[in-house]
Formats: C-alpha cells, structure tokens, sequence
C-alpha cells in the first residue's frame, strides 16, 4: 500500500520532437516572409532610381530644346542653307559654339552639346528651306554625362518641328 500522502507519478508520455518541429517550421515561414518583403523593396529601391534617371535625361532634354528654341526664334542664331558661321550661343550660363553642316543647297544642320553640372544633351538644330521653311529640333538628354559606357544610363530625347 502506498502512503496517503504520496503521489503517484504517470508514466511520462514521449512528446519529443513536435515541439522542435513546430519551432523549424514557424521559423522556415516567417524567413521566407522575410525573404519576399526584402525582393518587394529591392525592387522598389531600382524602380525609382530608375524613374530618377529618367527624369533626369528628361529635363535635359527639355533644357537642350529650350535652348535652342531661344536662340532660334529670339536671336536667329542658326543658320539657313546659306551657310553662315554660327553665333556663339550661351546655354545656361555656358558659352557654346555650334557646329554647322550643309547637307544641300536646301538644308543645314547646326549641332551644339549642352553640359552643365549633373545634365548634358545633344542638340540638333536643322533648317530646310524648300519646299517650306521649316526648322527641326532634336534634343537627347542623358542622364549621365560621362562618355564612358553605362549600362544603367537613361537617355530621352524631344523632337520641335515648326
């Protein structure tokens, strides 16, 4: 006979493993979570320096046309098919000397670069004078002004025709 006061001890049931088990895979779940949140903003981050770059190969572009624009239509800087040596331009505080190239008796095409501080663009300025006068403006904004090759340079471009 056992005492009154004893207690009787159940055999111990063998729960080894589950517990362990269930810690592997809440943590195998929540590192996978983990892993998709982290890929979700890694590609966040190069979406918007992409957009970044964009923009700024935009507003290049934007300026080189402006430029031109200027000095076209307020200064009649660039010349016709008659050949003229070009003016000396100043482009956001930069002084530029175009280059001009007669294609025909009918056409020139003026052609500057824009660089200042983090923009640069390339600017084409053509006059045709037959059969109407008309004037094309081609602008390419980069976003990065280093000759270099850059595979994660943008470029955009505009084009006037008036």
């Amino acid at each position: 006979m056992s005492h009154p006061n004893s207690i009787k001890k159940r055999p111990a049931r063998r729960r080894g493993g589950f517990t362990l088990l269930f810690a592997v895979l809440i943590g195998s779940l929540l590192f996978t979570l983990g892993l998709a949140i982290g890929n979700i903003a890694l590609k966040e981050v190069v979406l918007s320096s992409a957009g970044k770059q964009s923009e700024k190969a935009f507003f290049s572009a934007d300026a080189g046309t402006e430029c031109a624009l200027y000095w076209d239509i307020q200064k009649n800087a660039f010349p016709d098919r008659n050949g003229r040596s070009p003016t000396i331009i100043d482009c956001a505080g930069t002084p530029i000397t175009p280059t001009v190239s007669v294609a025909n008796s009918q056409s020139a095409t003026t052609a500057f670069e824009l660089k200042k501080d983090s923009f640069c663009a390339e600017v084409q300025v053509t006059k045709t004078s037959a059969p109407t006068a008309t004037t094309l403006i081609e602008s390419r904004g980069r976003s990065d002004c280093d000759s270099g090759e850059n595979p994660a340079r943008v470029e955009r471009a505009l084009r006037v025709t008036y």
